[in-house]
């Protein structure tokens, strides 16, 4: 039979034959004297066997020795079978519920897990504004080049942030911040820095007084993409904000 023939018996592609051809799991078969290949019904019976063990799991790259040992070592090889696939279904399990976690807060399946739920409600109350997209792609940059240590205490901040007592001053200073035209007169910037150090000020320090430092590659990437987003009046917003911060730290 032509290879279309048996991969049409064996439920496959053509490609797929020349697939397990490059592994080395099908023998080549002779050629006919116009240089097609002639496939038998032992051929199609490999096929099956690398077809019905690839379905249950097993990966191609493991299959040579197994179709060689003719079923010997069965209960071993199904007992490590067994064990990937329950560490699979673990996986898939933990999946499920973070996407169901995702879906009940209403958030971006690409946020980190830490800040999913705080961006979502932020994203939700300030609409399609420049500043709520610049806070997810921050928070996408942190989640990605941040310590373990520092992501828990950024989402402790993010929760503290979205907390009812601080969660309408938070977005009306968002709002303020991103109505700041670039040219906005050193008054309204003076304002805003002076709100923000008083509604958040307690806050960030209480998260440096935890010795809690970010990579410096980190801090210059933050800074870098802070620069590119943000106009002339809100960069000077944030540089005075984290100044004053600074400078009230204790040393």
């Amino acid at each position: 039979m032509r290879s279309s023939d048996l991969a049409h018996l064996a439920g496959v592609t053509v490609r797929t034959l020349r697939h397990y051809h490059q592994l080395g799991l099908l023998d080549e078969p002779p050629r006919t004297t116009n240089g097609y290949r002639e496939y038998s019904v032992h051929h199609l019976v490999r096929v099956l066997r690398i077809v019905r063990l690839a379905s249950l799991g097993f990966r191609l790259g493991e299959l040579a020795p197994m179709l060689d040992r003719d079923g010997k070592d069965t209960a071993e090889v199904l007992e490590r079978l067994d064990d990937e696939t329950a560490r699979e279904i673990e996986r898939l399990t933990e999946r499920r519920a973070l996407i169901a976690q995702l879906m009940a807060w209403n958030a971006a399946p690409d946020l980190p897990d830490a800040f999913a739920p705080h961006i979502a409600l932020f994203a939700a109350r300030l609409g399609d504004s420049t500043l709520a997209r610049v806070d997810r792609e921050q928070a996408i940059l942190i989640g990605h080049l941040a310590s373990p240590e520092v992501l828990d205490e950024l989402a402790g901040l993010y929760a503290r942030f979205s907390e009812p007592a601080l969660l309408e001053t938070s977005l009306t200073l968002t709002r303020r911040l991103a109505d700041l035209d670039a040219d906005a007169p050193d008054s309204l910037v003076e304002a805003i820095v002076a709100d923000m150090v008083a509604t958040y000020g307690d806050v960030i320090r209480a998260l440096r007084d935890d010795e809690v430092s970010f990579d410096p590659r980190a801090v210059a990437l933050l800074a870098e993409y802070s620069n590119d987003s943000l106009n002339d009046a809100q960069r000077r917003v944030v540089e005075r904000v984290e100044a004053a911060l600074d400078t009230a730290s204790p040393a």
